[in-house]
């Protein structure tokens, strides 16, 4: 009988949570809070340790620069689906999360390079989470331009970053390498847009899900059948239960 029961490993203290996401994204941000929510929900003391992927969906220099935020919205919504209807789900969604999505403050879509360098400074001082959701937050509920460096040096004070770092980001192009360097990787393992989290190394979940999958994909990854993956095992992929 004992043969039949799958061996469950005694649950992780921590959560390796890898995002990969960008900040014009409006499922990324979601996906980000919709992952906060699910860890609410495991028992136990668990710790989450997130890491911050940089992928720009605009790259710089390219000739849609000053693209309205509509039109950016609509080049990234399945046939059939309109604007409108996107942001009127994601208003809901959003609600839902204690998210405001005010898109009439939105106008253009800036180069995210330098907010991404903001989020890998603020690693140094364990507030790249903070200081994401804060540049998500900006973004999406001021309508601030994230794409100028003065206002993310506000956004980096307003979420607690030291003034020895903030300098620095100021003053040096400090991580730029990092951020082209991490980009190239992803582009490499064939990620072509965003949000893609993963957890503990093991479960992968692509795209915009909901809650109960991503609570589905942390419950793999706290209680997986075989504490070591055999050799050349590729991650568990969570199914989507929402698009």
């Amino acid at each position: 009988m004992n043969n039949l029961v799958p061996y469950i490993s005694a649950p992780r203290k921590t959560v390796d949570i890898d995002l990969v996401a960008d900040f014009t994204c409006p499922w990324s941000w979601l996906g980000m809070a919709q992952v906060g929510r699910a860890l609410g929900n495991l028992q136990g003391s668990i710790v989450p340790e997130v890491r911050w992927h940089p992928f720009r969906l605009r790259k710089p220099g390219a000739d849609d620069a000053n693209q309205p935020f509509r039109r950016y919205l609509e080049e990234r919504l399945p046939n059939g689906i309109t604007v409108d209807f996107a942001e009127r789900s994601l208003r809901e969604a959003g609600r839902e999360l204690g998210l405001r999505f005010n898109f009439d403050q939105i106008e253009t879509v800036p180069d995210t390079t330098e907010a991404h360098r903001l989020a890998f400074l603020a690693a140094r001082e364990g507030l790249q989470a903070h200081v994401a959701a804060a540049v998500f937050r900006a973004y999406f509920e001021a309508g601030r331009d994230i794409g100028d460096s003065e206002t993310l040096r506000q956004i980096g004070a307003e979420a607690g970053m030291s003034v020895e770092v903030l300098q620095q980001f100021r003053d040096s192009d400090e991580g730029s390498s990092d951020l082209l360097k991490a980009e190239e990787r992803l582009r490499g393992f064939g990620v072509r847009g965003v949000p893609n989290l993963l957890f503990n190394g093991r479960v992968f979940v692509p795209g915009a899900v909901d809650v109960n999958t991503y609570i589905l994909a942390l419950d793999q990854a706290l209680f997986p059948a075989i504490e070591t993956p055999t050799e050349g095992e590729q991650p568990v992929v969570a199914k989507p239960t929402l698009h």
